[in-house]
């Protein structure tokens, strides 16, 4: 398989979603654009001074569930897409959620799956014990765009982690979250509702979604799938947003 993976690699190479030059080996980003992306790993909330995975502000609501004493898996903190930042973070995602790549899925979720699993090992959680879900995007969106960009990073992370995965929530409504305020965004996000099919009476949940802003849209598919009988629902994100010094009060 790994010399199958060259050949294709060699004859048919990938190019970075971000830059355009050519992906490195097995990877999705360039060197540059993967050096500049690790480093924003390093970055740190300006109220608590912790990195994404570990910082605690604003996020009260976003889970009821701890492995291995967190609360959420996040890989990085997202500030918003501005065309002028040199910032890599927002520019991959942004290429995530509007066209499919499966590179750029699978590199999401190669480091969503590197921190969730030794998390789990830590806790002697059995990952086929638990079931990865993600909130589906709008009908709006997936006429648009042709893709789920949440089922297949969903899809993906089940192959690294061996945990199954189940569509178990859909939306009754098709309104946007983006550019939405923070008590819109909760309106919306009441939208989500869980599948009269899906079996989750006594499941432990591991929830998908690529960018939590405000946390409203977790908190809802949480609520939704502990009313129907979730034993626990653990948050995995690419992203969160910053808490900025101002919000500190509201923690």
């Amino acid at each position: 398989m790994g010399k199958l993976r060259s050949l294709v690699s060699f004859f048919l190479p990938q190019f970075c979603p971000v830059c355009g030059k050519r992906s490195m080996k097995d990877g999705a980003l360039c060197e540059d654009c993967f050096r500049k992306y690790s480093r924003e790993q390093k970055e740190t909330c300006a109220v608590c001074g912790k990195r994404a995975g570990d910082c605690l502000c604003g996020t009260a609501h976003l889970s009821r569930t701890f492995i291995s004493g967190k609360k959420f898996v996040a890989v990085n903190f997202y500030r918003g897409y501005d065309k002028s930042s040199d910032r890599v973070t927002e520019r991959m995602i942004g290429k995530f959620k509007k066209k499919y790549d499966r590179a750029l899925t699978d590199f999401f979720a190669r480091e969503i799956s590197g921190r969730l699993l030794p998390l789990m090992s830590e806790a002697g959680e059995v990952p086929g014990e638990w079931t990865l879900t993600y909130p589906p995007r709008s009908p709006g969106n997936l006429a648009k765009y042709g893709f789920d960009q949440s089922e297949a990073a969903v899809r993906s992370i089940s192959r690294y982690t061996g945990i199954p995965w189940k569509k178990t929530l859909f939306r009754v409504e098709s309104g946007e979250q983006k550019g939405l305020g923070r008590a819109d965004r909760a309106e919306n996000a009441g939208s989500l509702r869980v599948l009269r099919r899906a079996d989750t009476e006594g499941k432990k949940i591991i929830l998908f979604d690529d960018v939590i802003t405000t946390g409203a849209t977790v908190a809802a598919a949480t609520d939704e799938l502990i009313r129907r009988g979730a034993e626990a629902v653990f948050p995995v994100c690419i992203a969160r947003t910053q808490t900025k010094k101002k919000e500190r009060q509201k923690r």
